[in-house]
């Protein structure tokens, strides 16, 4: 049996209530050659019921998983494993695609070249009034790093696109120590992007992000909760070990990423050495051991 091009990937915490949105926009593609993986993290409302639906109409390959509640980031790397599509991509649960968003992104791919070391191809979102979430690339192509996409091109706001499936099979994490650890943010691997290729990014919008008020404030007022300190200790600590070298250009991202390392290390309760040796860069090891006692006054 042949595999298809792409595999999209959707994990699902009690989102029955939206998946036929995300369906609907699956079923009205132009491109048709990919698999849609479904992973329920220990939903308790009609989940599986609604997938079995989906299953007997679509005409593309649905694949339904059913999990002990893991959260996101472990059930995301789950979805890589089973992945059989070429490319990649992630696709929320309450979110929608425009209706050529695979087939831009399979073409785009397409023209692109071995030689220019791309992992990833990302575009614009709307929301779901037609608004611009976030800001557009200053030139199409931009081919840069993730770093230099935000902090040299200062482009801000949610991009999606499509990556290599042996690119993210590729990415080193240790999911024993990961596990079991609550909310962990995205960078925790999207950072090592950087350190085995570079972005592709077009101002095509491919991806529609359905916002709410009231979910985003409290999603924006939780984020930095003391109770997420493990996942984002690791995410500072993520993006210090990969961007440590950029220092002497950038000295105030990368103080200001040590700042909240240091403040949510302490929060979560860790010793004062593994906090420090766990950094890769001597410079900022240094620098730590000076505002180590200070580090809950941060940010």
């Amino acid at each position: 049996m042949n595999r298809p091009t792409v595999t999209i990937l959707t994990p699902s915490y009690n989102r029955a209530h939206t998946l036929p949105r995300v369906f609907d926009s699956l079923q009205k593609q132009t491109f048709k050659d990919f698999e849609w993986i479904v992973i329920d993290d220990g939903s308790t409302d009609n989940t599986k019921e609604v997938i079995s639906d989906f299953q007997k109409l679509s005409d593309f390959k649905i694949r339904y998983y059913n999990q002990e509640n893991q959260h996101k980031f472990l059930t995301f790397f789950r979805g890589i494993d089973l992945a059989e599509g070429k490319y990649f991509s992630p696709l929320d649960s309450d979110d929608a695609l425009p209706e050529d968003s695979i087939e831009i992104l399979v073409n785009t791919w397409k023209n692109i070249s071995e030689s220019q070391n791309i992992v990833f191809v990302s575009s614009l979102c709307e929301d779901q009034f037609g608004n611009l979430v976030g800001d557009k690339f200053p030139k199409e192509p931009l081919v840069c790093s993730i770093f230099d996409m935000r902090y040299v091109y200062k482009v801000k706001g949610d991009k999606w696109g499509m990556g290599k499936t042996e690119i993210y099979k590729k990415m080193k994490l240790n999911f024993e120590d990961l596990a079991g650890k609550g909310f962990i943010p995205e960078g925790v691997f999207q950072y090592q992007f950087d350190k085995l290729g570079l972005h592709y990014c077009i101002n095509k919008v491919c991806r529609i992000y359905f916002r709410d008020k009231n979910d985003e404030l409290s999603l924006a007022n939780q984020f930095y909760d003391e109770k997420n300190a493990f996942g984002l200790a690791e995410n500072y600590k993520a993006f210090l070990n990969t961007y440590h070298q950029k220092f002497a250009l950038h000295p105030k991202t990368l103080l200001r990423n040590l700042g909240g390392y240091l403040k949510f290390s302490k929060l979560d309760g860790r010793p004062y050495k593994k906090t420090i040796n766990e950094l890769d860069s001597k410079p900022l090891r240094l620098i730590s051991k000076i505002v180590y006692p200070f580090s809950k006054m941060l940010f």
